[in-house]
């Protein structure tokens, strides 16, 4: 039997209270049952016309002092339909007619018309969600293109495709367990992109507390087509889960010229992210993607790390090892060489290196790592055209040495309009949400002067707990022991008054009594310099940026951060935080950052 148009669009609402609830509102004694059936909202050609006032009327009840089944978010920014609106009123959600049960429903909104329509259900079953296929292949007069794994999603997506319909009516997307247990539904007006159609992140997840998702890697890093990849190419392939971000909870961009992209577990404190590699068979912790002229350039895979996965067992290495170690020969089609570096490396490290003739991949390995005392396992991978550039990067090649002193001069820049002195080519390496300030600090200088290395070396070097970061006193002692072998001279140059560290001497620590930050920093960025900062934040701190206020990551507590110019005419002191983008480039005022001053340390070139 066919119903019209408008037998469909009819609203089913039925009150099974024991007694009519002329106020039933909020707070009241009695509890209300109510049935919604949300089929209009499935009507293509007259959904995306619904003001919030049409849809208000078009889902409303009487004897209610307050819509029972709309709640407005951001103002009247998207609508949901929630099972529980009140605490003495639930709702029982379904469309077509009550044949297919819904646990949740959301109509975002702009400039007061629908741009999407967002279902889902975690009481279907095969049976509704072939109704629901037939319904929508009806409405959009199209079949569904065929279903594929979602690349990224909730947690609850992990095990779902997805399949589309595309017309001149409009966009769907319809993202299903296999079973029909659950599904998600977004529907869009005509020529929506269908990676745009993502359910809210609220919808359809039920756990509680931190919201997990997952990304899948293979998809992403499959090659050779991976060194065509654009920034914008990425951007779209990693949608934001729904109105419920602002940002994407998958991956931050670790600068404001979006010339590289962090993907990590964490990439706000209360989400996390599983980034399945090789037919989920690991589970990495980091994915770092270089853009190079517009395309990829680089990716760095960091599968195991201490600072992350904290004690790691022989038994744990091994097997995420020989999965890496399959999963790269059946990609490449080619057998690995292994590596010992010859260079000045870090710490001692081991590795394999498959070439093939479009991509090389480097896996690599602090040296006790299989002996169940990881530190970390990577892989890295580039064209076959960044050859040179890997070995050196890997210290098997023709190793670039320390930069002279006299060479980082070039690096200074001088705006005279501004007044602003300032170093560029300080490399900007993300720390995550790991308490590694201090060992991303040091990487970036040390890769400013050349000395190849990550984070995650100068955290076994200095022992940095990946929690609560490294003390002033323990990076002192840690940078002593390698300043010698790397052509690295450091130096203590200020203290607060009264105030010394573990192995100075009185002479040293007097001297760094007196220092003078305004002319530290004239001094050591006029010759190339960037100063490593100790500071004490304040509860509520922020540095300005040239386009406003920028709110730092950390609220309080030890810090490291690097001194990278100075502006005579405004007094300024101009630095940057290991934060990714919108820290490259902050300031303050010299008094300000007297009064947070713990410890200023220079680290240059002897030579």
């Amino acid at each position: 039997m066919r119903f019209s148009s408008l037998a469909r669009g009819l609203l089913l609402l039925v009150v099974v209270a024991t007694a009519p609830l002329p106020c039933a509102g909020k707070g009241e004694e009695g509890e209300s049952h109510l049935k919604l059936d949300l089929s209009p909202l499935l009507e293509v050609g007259t959904v995306f016309a619904l003001t919030p006032d049409a849809l208000e009327k078009q889902f409303s009840s009487e004897g209610f002092s307050e819509n029972p089944f709309i709640n407005w978010k951001l103002g009247r920014s998207y609508a949901t339909f929630p099972m529980q609106p009140y605490s003495n009123v639930s709702v029982e959600l379904s469309v077509l007619q009550g044949s297919v049960p819904l646990s949740h429903a959301v109509v975002d909104y702009l400039e007061g018309r629908p741009t999407m329509i967002h279902m889902t259900s975690k009481f279907s079953n095969a049976a509704a969600l072939a109704r629901l296929r037939a319904g929508l292949g009806e409405r959009l007069g199209c079949s569904a293109l065929p279903a594929e794994k979602l690349r990224v999603g909730s947690k609850w997506e992990k095990e779902v495709t997805s399949e589309v319909w595309m017309s001149d009516k409009g966009v769907a997307r319809l993202k299903a367990a296999a079973n029909g247990a659950f599904f998600g539904l977004s529907i869009g007006p005509p020529h929506t992109a269908p990676e745009a159609l993502t359910a809210p992140a609220d919808s359809g997840d039920a756990g509680q507390g931190r919201p997990d998702f997952f990304v899948r890697l293979d998809p992403l890093i499959s090659v050779p087509g991976l060194w065509s990849l654009t920034p914008e190419a990425f951007e779209n392939a990693m949608k934001t889960p729904g109105p419920g971000f602002k940002e994407s909870p998958f991956y931050k961009w670790t600068s404001a010229a979006k010339d590289g992209a962090l993907l990590t577990r964490h990439v706000f404190s209360n989400t996390n992210t599983d980034l399945l590699l090789f037919d989920e068979a690991v589970n990495a912790e980091e994915a770092n993607i270089e853009f190079r002229r517009g395309k990829v350039g680089k990716v760095t895979l960091t599968l195991l790390t201490r600072g992350n996965s904290g004690e790691v067992t022989a038994e744990q290495f091994d097997a995420v090892f020989k999965a890496t170690g399959r999963a790269l020969g059946a990609m490449l089609k080619v057998q690995p060489t292994r590596t010992v570096p010859a260079g000045r490396n870090l710490i001692k490290e081991q590795g394999y290196l498959w070439t093939s003739p479009h991509t090389l991949a480097l896996m690599e390995f602090n040296e006790d790592a299989p002996k169940g005392h990881l530190e970390f396992l990577r892989v890295k991978f580039m064209p076959a055209s960044g050859r040179a550039e890997l070995l050196n990067l890997a210290g098997i090649g023709d190793n670039a040495t320390t930069r002279s002193r006299s060479s980082l001069t070039s690096n200074v820049k001088r705006d005279l309009a501004s007044g602003d002195v300032c170093l560029t080519g300080v490399p900007m390496i993300d720390q995550g949400q790991k308490g590694y300030c201090v060992s991303a600090s040091c990487a970036r200088i040390f890769n400013y002067m050349g000395v190849k290395c990550d984070q995650d070396e100068i955290a076994e070097l200095v022992k940095n707990d990946a929690q609560r970061g490294t003390r002033p006193s323990d990076m002192y002692a840690a940078l002593r022991k390698i300043d010698q072998r790397y052509n690295m001279r450091v130096k203590v140059v200020k203290l607060p008054r009264g105030y010394g560290l573990e192995g100075m001497r009185e002479t040293d620590v007097e001297r760094a009594w007196k220092g003078d930050l305004a002319k530290l920093l004239q001094e050591n960025i006029n010759a190339g310099v960037p100063l490593l900062w100790a500071v004490q934040l304040p509860a509520s701190a922020g540095g300005v940026s040239a386009k406003g206020v920028v709110q730092d990551r950390q609220s309080g507590g030890g810090h490291m951060r690097l001194l990278i110019g100075f502006n005579p005419k405004t007094g300024d002191v101009l630095f940057t935080d290991s934060w990714g983008a919108g820290h490259e480039l902050k300031r303050m005022t010299v008094g300000a950052a007297e009064a947070m001053t713990q410890a200023v340390f220079t680290m240059q070139p002897t030579l």
